[in-house]
């Protein structure tokens, strides 16, 4: 089977001393386990995959197509990044789901209110936030929220930066059951996740581990 998503030698410089140069592939229907001790570039790694830093040197490439040969809106779409600290918008929590569908490179898709509804009962969210105001959510509920607006645009690629790491047990447990059942869901998915416990991965089927730090580069100048 082909490698659905993959990238080679992507490098960029953490400090005056420090790089990382990475390379992994992942295909479809697996998690890309990216782990390492603090500093080392894993969310920085994750924002190069999403085109929101650059890179410095390497090629990433969706089903064999180079990741130049789309504009940066039209790949974050396709390769979705789900940081630390989602961010919720003004307005109801309706409208921040709806909200991707304002920009031209989603309105292809159709927003799919069922999808959502489901998706909220299956993080243990009550359909009756839909009118409320988003920003008066709690931590907890802001993240599953961002997570569901995340999903309900239909990426290929989701990148994932500890989406646990602010979420009760229960939570925590809805967020990978739910992940669990999105990558599996279409044959065309897969999921690179930064996570400090590996027990965030049990009962995802085909996991590939990528270890930052014990292979980072030195680029000291004397």
């Amino acid at each position: 089977m082909p490698d659905l998503f993959s990238f080679k030698n992507l490098c960029h410089t953490l400090d005056n001393e420090r790089i990382i140069k990475e390379s992994a592939a992942v295909r479809a229907g697996q998690i890309l386990a990216i782990q390492g001790p603090s500093g080392s570039g894993k969310s920085t790694l994750l924002k190069m995959l999403a085109r929101l830093l650059p890179s410095e040197s390497g090629e990433v490439f969706l089903a064999g197509q180079s990741w130049t040969e789309y504009t940066p809106q039209e790949w974050r779409v396709k390769i979705h990044y789900y940081p630390q600290y989602p961010v919720l918008f003004a307005g109801s929590v309706a409208e921040n789901l709806q909200m991707p569908f304002t920009l031209r490179q989603v309105q292809s898709n159709a927003f799919n209110l069922e999808d959502a509804l489901i998706s909220l009962d299956e993080l243990g969210l009550s359909r009756n936030i839909l009118d409320q105001e988003a920003r008066t959510l709690s931590g907890g509920e802001a993240a599953r929220l961002a997570l569901i607006r995340s999903l309900v645009i239909q990426p290929t690629i989701l990148l994932l930066d500890e989406p646990t790491a602010h979420l009760d047990k229960e939570s925590s447990r809805r967020v990978l059951s739910l992940l669990k059942h999105w990558v599996m869901s279409e044959p065309e998915r897969s999921v690179i996740m930064v996570t400090h416990n590996a027990e965030d991965l049990n009962g995802f089927k085909y996991i590939t581990w990528l270890h930052l730090g014990s292979r980072m580069e030195e680029n000291k100048h004397e």
